[in-house]
């Protein structure tokens, strides 16, 4: 089995995994002790480390869980990562504990899986996915835990790119708001707020990003922001950079 390339590359889950799954992703290392710099976006991963092109088991697994704040991963001699993003609120019935038990970690999936040596023992080849994909039915099983409630939530959320009000969300969708802080806790990892501040900090970095010159104040007001202080801070509270920062190291 070749090396995987060095360039993040995202692969399409199988149809019986879509509902849950956004994607399953590499990427190599192209030198070692290579860094890689993630911010918040609001899922869960599933993330295995490689110390050798193929042959072995992964060397590490980790649940990755809704990260508040930026991770610098891949300071170690892996040679590669295989991973697994859950869409929001969607990895419960695939890691079996409540996703705000995870918050903020780097969880050892043995704590979570008792049976992970069986689970991981046939994941030699790290450029074939489809055990890693049979991993995750025989996982999902027949039980599927999904809170309605929460999808309706997400959706609104992405939709509106972070910009709503948060506090007549739940009267929107027929629940109470205590209902709603619970159920995100327990299925996406963070309050409502936080995701939508999430959301609406990647959306105005993403804009930034295709931009071919960026007015960051004009940007601020067009993802709804009340200036572009205030845009900064956000960024550089859920990124650990400032705008211009994140732009040059992006």
């Amino acid at each position: 089995m070749p090396p995987i390339p060095a360039p993040y590359v995202e692969h399409e889950p199988l149809p019986l995994l879509r509902e849950y799954v956004e994607c399953l992703w590499t990427r190599g290392t192209s030198e070692p002790n290579a860094q890689h710099y993630v911010i918040p976006d609001g899922c869960i991963d599933l993330v295995l480390a490689y110390g050798a092109a193929g042959g072995e088991p992964p060397r590490v697994a980790l649940a990755v869980g809704t990260m508040t704040r930026p991770l610098v991963v891949g300071a170690d001699e892996a040679c590669a990562y295989v991973g697994v993003r859950f869409w929001p609120g969607r990895a419960l019935p695939f890691l079996g504990v409540p996703a705000s038990e995870l918050t903020d970690l780097r969880i050892d999936i043995a704590e979570l899986w008792p049976d992970h040596e069986q689970c991981l023992a046939n994941l030699y080849a790290i450029g074939e996915l489809s055990a890693l994909e049979g991993v995750l039915l025989r996982r999902l099983g027949g039980t599927q835990p999904v809170d309605r409630s929460v999808d309706a939530a997400v959706r609104a959320i992405l939709r509106a790119g972070g910009n709503l009000s948060i506090a007549s969300l739940a009267p929107a969708l027929g629940v109470t708001r205590q209902h709603l802080a619970r159920a995100f806790a327990r299925h996406v990892g963070v309050p409502p707020k936080t995701f939508a501040r999430v959301t609406r900090v990647r959306r105005a970095l993403a804009k930034a990003r295709v931009a071919t010159a960026v007015d960051w104040a004009a940007l601020a007001i067009d993802v709804g922001y009340y200036d572009q202080a205030h845009l900064a801070g956000e960024v550089r509270e859920l990124t650990g950079r400032t705008p211009s920062e994140w732009l040059v190291g992006a």
